[in-house]
């Protein structure tokens, strides 16, 4: 069953399909089914007003990219793709209706029998802002580029092997492995490809400069339906009207993009006109916004959205990095100083845990509690991982501290989001329930809390999101669940490698689900993290908003966006 939904007069409307592309799930496409949530009501709403041209639209971002070079930006609907997509478009677009990926600047994309080349043509005549190609060639450039920076998306472009530019509108990719998958690749941030000549202007014609310093990293080019008026960091991002768009000029005269400080005081500015869409990620203000129906909007659920991150205490180090940790050593495992390596104190943290009592303080009762890899609305459904049971985590804690080597403390390390506060809180409370000494450290932002698990690990349980999309479960298994990959956030030995192989390589999504059903299975025992909810994100716009389409990863494209 699938789990995206549109809503029109906040009647939660599901979108008929599963998906087949975005981070961390599934490597083919998958076939339509209905799902509904509590609440939702499965009709379809289509418009048959006009398209009117001129307006703009203020979209309340959940948080602040980077920048706004491809390679800068951290990605994802939270962090930079919408606004990205706007500037740059990009070769596919998954579409949340029939489950499948459409060419946007592609003109087609196919694969051989196993999956592992895949030739890309690209539409003619498509010119970036400054009146260059955008041809094979830069295509080619954009996606190296990923490698070449260590972009956030690197892990995704290295696995093509070879390119083959066949000819002015034709890519030939040769991955290292099948992967029924890949075009996700393509719609996500590496499929945003920027005009070759505007960064060697910007950057010098070499790679020898860091793209967060460069020029084209606040005035970018692309061959998107907006181009950037204005970019003032921390403050907003105003793009206009692209005229020359290949995909026909956009209705819409201006975009912007500011971020507001929680999802109350985005959904306050869309009733007060201030916003005319906003990016709701906190399930009490998602209820509420479905509930009072003053809004329309896409609801997607995001499995393994709330996670309680533990450290294993295996850390892969690759190539040096990650830096704070690897550098100088050679690759290969290091030991991380944890109590968390000991897997009775995580089983112990699990058992603590319980997902309801969390959702009622915390969410307000509003969010989608559980502890399921993937919840029964999933297709991957999954079962629970783990169950509260007080007794056995505080016998787990006593028989470890009896050893003589611990005295229950834990580094719990979370960040001061309103919605976190009450949140760490409550977990510091059932921790200190079970026998753990909590140090809880919430005084810090999301981004540093992100910089402390991804680089120093200097924690042994997070306030975390793994964030694995119906879409496209192999991309954020591969990305957290394998040991090989330097940046896996709970740093757990090999405990899931072959099994997110056949999630990434299987031809079925029987056998990518039996895959699936194992990790949950190891899961149970060795418990690498915990997992409380699937995170409700939703984009809300007002009645007068029509055309927004979803994409990948909650990400939403505004090229035939219009103001009625």
């Amino acid at each position: 069953m699938r789990h995206k939904y549109l809503v029109r007069s906040m009647a939660l409307i599901s979108v008929l399909s599963l998906a087949a592309a975005a981070c961390g799930d599934n490597a083919s496409k998958p076939g339509a089914t209905a799902t509904t949530v509590p609440g939702a009501a499965a009709t379809t709403v289509a418009t048959t007003l006009a398209p009117k041209t001129g307006g703009g639209i203020t979209m309340g971002m959940y948080s602040e990219t980077a920048g706004l070079d491809p390679v800068v930006s951290n990605g994802g609907g939270t962090t930079g793709n919408t606004e990205l997509m706007a500037i740059y478009d990009t070769i596919m677009r998954y579409d949340t209706d029939t489950g499948k990926y459409e060419p946007q600047t592609a003109e087609s994309l196919t694969a051989n029998a196993d999956n592992s080349e895949w030739t890309l043509k690209l539409k003619s005549g498509i010119k970036f802002t400054d009146g260059t190609d955008y041809d094979a060639d830069a295509v080619v450039y954009g996606l190296k580029r990923h490698v070449t920076f260590g972009g956030r998306s690197s892990s995704l472009v290295s696995n093509i092997k070879t390119y083959t530019v066949v000819d002015k509108l034709t890519v030939k990719f040769t991955l290292n492995a099948p992967w029924g998958n890949f075009p996700y690749v393509l719609a996500y941030m590496p499929g945003m490809i920027p005009s070759p000549t505007a960064v060697k202007a910007a950057c010098g014609p070499t790679d020898d400069y860091k793209p967060i310093n460069c020029n084209f990293n606040l005035k970018p080019v692309g061959a998107g339906a907006f181009k950037v008026d204005s970019y003032k960091p921390k403050e907003s991002i105003n793009l206009v009207r692209n005229d020359a768009y290949y995909g026909g000029k956009p209705y819409l005269d201006t975009l912007k993009f500011v971020v507001l400080t929680g999802a109350q005081a985005t959904y306050d500015a869309l009733q007060t006109g201030t916003l005319q869409v906003g990016f709701l990620r906190e399930a009490a203000i998602v209820k509420k916004a479905r509930d009072e129906k003053k809004v329309d909007g896409y609801l997607n659920l995001v499995w393994l959205g709330g996670v309680l991150l533990l450290n294993n205490g295996k850390l892969i180090c690759k190539g040096g990095l990650p830096a704070a940790l690897c550098a100088g050593k050679p690759d290969g495992t290091t030991n991380l100083d944890t109590i968390t390596a000991d897997r009775r104190v995580r089983q112990a943290i699990g058992y603590a845990i319980d997902v309801n009592v969390i959702n009622d303080r915390a969410n307000e009762g509003a969010s989608f509690p559980g502890t399921d890899l993937f919840q029964k609305q999933s297709k991957w459904a999954s079962g629970p991982t783990t169950a509260y049971d007080l007794a056995k985590a505080k016998a787990l804690v006593d028989q470890v501290k009896a050893e003589g080597k611990w005295d229950g403390t834990l580094r719990f390390e979370c960040h001061n989001g309103p919605a976190r506060i009450t949140f760490a809180q409550t977990v510091s409370t059932l921790l200190t329930a079970a026998g753990f000494k909590v140090v809880l450290n919430n005084s810090q932002d999301v981004n540093a809390l992100v910089a402390k698990v991804s680089n120093t690990k200097a924690f042994d349980i997070a306030c975390y999101g793994l964030s694995i999309f119906e879409e496209a479960p192999d991309i954020a298994m591969g990305l957290s669940f394998q040991s090989t990959n330097p940046g896996q956030s709970m740093m757990i030995p090999d405990l899931f490698d072959a099994q997110v192989k056949i999630v990434r390589e299987a031809k079925t999504d029987a056998e990518r689900k039996a895959a699936i059903d194992k990790i949950s299975e190891i899961w149970k025992t060795e418990v690498p993290s915990v997992v409380y909810e699937a995170t409700p994100e939703f984009i809300a716009w007002n009645k007068n908003i029509h055309g927004i389409r979803p994409t990948v990863s909650t990400s939403m494209m505004f090229d035939k966006a219009w103001v009625g």
